[in-house]
């Protein structure tokens, strides 16, 4: 009797101990993506799992969402700033101009893949794109594959945008599209759907896998390959929650970056061809703008990155340092 209950009490001391270090570290984790979008099934999830298990279940996530109380794409960075939650995930174009640095990369004509756009963020991280995130910790940077341009009716290249209401993801591509003839509209990715059924819009700017995750090819039915700008996206800690953490652990997630960069480097490539292959299936339109009449469009396009960056350097004087930089770095990449 007297081991039984010897056992017993070792048992429940156990348990005890468990539930304990389950809870040793309860982290918020907002995205402006819905739950069952392909960033947050595919890459915060199992990022979050990876960090389960490698603690030990010391740390555990709570995901917020889109639709919830702590996803609004304007709100994550101020919401990882303050310490409203502890990991964000959101895009440095939203809310536009609280990004500058990083949003160079976004210049139209600027990055050719996503694998190469990632790998120059991360390097260049520490040197030139820090400043645009203080109070916080990167996780990791990455950058989509080029967006396409969606459109109600059938387009074969860039300048017949000209008189279109098109929704600009960003404040270069909305300086491309004033610089093309055609009406920039801002909004986030959310929106799109409901803003092209009223009306609102007739095209988007935005990489395939987007399109896909939000449906978007259920509305424009047409798609121009132009190549045109890709979109950057962050992971960013609470700078404080991260000091407060005990340095094994804050060092699971210090070595996680590499985790995300191979799931970017794949995962972006990846949701595009499928997007693109759904479309298809579905009869859409996909139109392939020749590779000599993109590099005639950059160059077309080089007085607007100009000007965007002159314009930057106001605020940000050495904006374009850090546009050069960039592009030599993609050099190495791509």
């Amino acid at each position: 009797m007297r081991m039984k209950s010897i056992l017993l009490g070792a048992a429940i001391a156990l348990v005890a101990g468990n539930a304990a270090v389950a809870a040793e570290y309860e982290l918020k984790m907002s995205l402006m993506f819905p739950p069952t979008h392909f960033i947050t099934t595919r890459a915060m999830e199992p990022w979050a799992k990876m960090i389960e298990e490698k603690t030990n279940g010391r740390v555990k996530f709570t995901i917020f969402s889109a639709g919830s109380a702590l996803g609004d794409a304007t709100k994550q960075f101020d919401q990882v700033r303050t310490g409203v939650v502890d990991v964000a995930v959101s895009i440095p174009a939203i809310p536009r101009g609280r990004h500058p640095r990083t949003t160079l990369m976004e210049l139209p004509f600027t990055v050719k893949t996503s694998a190469g756009g990632t790998k120059a963020l991360m390097e260049l991280y520490d040197k030139y794109l820090k400043a645009d995130y203080p109070g916080t910790v990167m996780l990791n940077m990455t950058i989509t594959e080029p967006s396409a341009v969606h459109t109600r009716s059938p387009i074969t290249d860039l300048d017949q945008l000209k008189g279109v209401r098109v929704r600009a993801p960003t404040p270069s591509v909305t300086a491309m599209l004033n610089a093309i003839g055609a009406t920039p509209v801002g909004m986030p990715p959310t929106q799109i759907y409901e803003s092209a059924e009223r009306g609102v819009i007739d095209g988007n700017v935005m990489p395939w896998g987007p399109v896909g995750a939000f449906k978007i090819y259920e509305i424009f039915k047409n798609h121009l390959n132009a190549r045109i700008d890709a979109v950057a996206m962050y992971t960013l800690m609470n700078e404080n929650r991260y000091k407060s953490l005990p340095p094994d652990i804050r060092k699971v997630f210090d070595d996680s970056r590499p985790f995300l960069v191979d799931i970017w480097t794949k995962l972006w490539k990846e949701t595009d061809d499928a997007a693109i292959e759904t479309a298809r299936k579905a009869g859409n339109k996909i139109v392939d703008l020749p590779d000599a009449r993109r590099d005639e469009w950059r160059t077309k396009m080089k007085p607007v990155v100009d000007q965007y960056i002159e314009e930057q350097s106001k605020t940000v004087p050495n904006s374009r340092e850090i546009y050069d930089a960039m592009v030599t770095t993609l050099k190495k990449y791509e």
